[in-house]
């Protein structure tokens, strides 16, 4: 009884020291309007129009808290047209982004899977004024 009870206490110590910290989160974009032509086939219609300033899209990322400076990373992204439901990208069901990967503060991040490129990555967000000129100075 003694030693249950002791190996008991033991493994409660050693899980109140564990402590990961993780995050899911669920995102999402949807853009529809109303578009005018003025000239189909010699005439004008009215249409319902899907994903007009940005794709619709909804995605899943998240990381892990692995300890010692390195957390899993991960993320999952979906594309969809707003008229009737259909999956972007070649009908893929995770057809813009699907990865995972190892960062830390020291080494940085190292990710596999479909992502987008360099460029696009560090073009979007130099525009969106994240990035510095000095960065790439």
């Amino acid at each position: 009884m003694k030693r249950w009870a002791m190996s008991a206490a033991v493994c409660g110590l050693a899980s109140a020291c564990a402590h990961a910290q993780s995050t899911v989160q669920l995102y999402g974009i949807v853009d529809g309007g109303v578009a005018f032509v003025t000239n189909e086939a010699g005439h004008h219609a009215w249409a319902q129009t899907s994903g007009i300033g940005q794709s619709d899209r909804w995605g899943l990322r998240g990381q892990e808290d692995l300890g010692g400076g390195y957390r899993a990373v991960f993320r999952l992204e979906n594309g969809f047209t707003l008229n009737d439901g259909r999956l972007s990208q070649g009908g893929l069901e995770f057809g813009r982004q699907a990865w995972v990967g190892l960062a830390s503060e020291r080494f940085g991040t190292l990710t596999f899977g479909r992502q987008y490129d360099f460029m696009s990555t560090n073009l979007t967000a130099f525009a969106s004024g994240t990035l510095t000129p000095s960065v790439f100075a």
